[in-house]
């Protein structure tokens, strides 16, 4: 009776549009006010390095419901080129994160060079939030790619997870500035991780309710992540954390 509801790829579908639809509940509002203030001279035109990462986004989360509606046509020739693209999008994505929090640290200087302490509470509980994409993103993305012709099964997870953890940004948002998404009363870093789980619940659950059990790249991808999730619990806020940043940024 299980095997009625496959193919399986409904369930792809969905989480992508899920990515899609948080991201722009996420950014849409924000962005509007920013070009609002932008064109009343309020504040100053972004840097570059900004439109680079939305657009390169922008781009994946369409690409990834454009490569999920491909896979359920059965259109794989076209679903193979466009996986070029990604590894292009990849790159982008990854150094334009880095070009970001370059970006923001220096703002943070800026505003707080009256306050080392608060620059680098500020700045070291950027990087732990922002560490879950930095480290899983290209890990997992790779992962998928190495599989993508003898393991589709594990390709299509890993793209899954990929994409989740690039959703930390916009979970951020939803939880600090327009309140859409409670926290709980946890920690901000605590708070987006319960929500980018939250995002791919429905995907794993899928996979329990056809399989009994997750795939093995969720199961070995869920448990990298929970070492990540714990251990900055943990790490957030203490010393050793901030005096590792101080180093960090010399």
């Amino acid at each position: 009776m299980r095997n009625v509801l496959k193919p399986s790829s409904n369930i792809y579908i969905i989480t992508a549009l899920i990515f899609l639809i948080t991201s722009i509940v996420a950014f849409a509002p924000t962005s509007i006010n920013l070009i609002s203030k932008i064109e009343t001279g309020q504040r100053p035109m972004p840097p570059l390095i900004l439109h680079f990462h939305a657009a390169s986004m922008c781009l994946w989360l369409s690409l990834l419901c454009v490569q999920t509606i491909l896979i359920k046509s059965k259109n794989y020739a076209i679903h193979k080129k466009l996986g070029i693209a990604s590894m292009v999008l990849a790159t982008g994505i990854l150094i334009s994160m880095f070009g970001i929090d370059i970006a923001n640290i220096e703002g943070r200087l800026g505003i707080s060079n009256s306050n080392t302490q608060n620059f680098l509470i500020d700045s070291s509980g950027l990087l732990l939030i922002h560490g879950v994409s930095y480290l899983f993103f290209p890990l997992f993305y790779v992962w998928a790619i190495v599989s993508r012709r003898k393991d589709s099964e594990t390709h299509k997870r890993m793209m899954i997870l990929a994409t989740a953890v690039l959703m930390i940004p916009g979970l951020g948002r939803l939880i600090m500035f327009s309140k859409v998404l409670p926290d709980f009363g946890l920690i901000p870093i605590d708070a987006r991780h319960l929500y980018m789980l939250v995002l791919i619940t429905p995907a794993i659950t899928y996979d329990v309710y056809i399989r009994r059990l997750p795939h093995r790249s969720y199961l070995i991808g869920l448990g990298l992540l929970a070492v990540w999730i714990v251990s900055a619990h943990f790490i957030w806020g203490t010393t050793w954390w901030i005096g590792f940043v101080t180093k960090l940024l010399g």
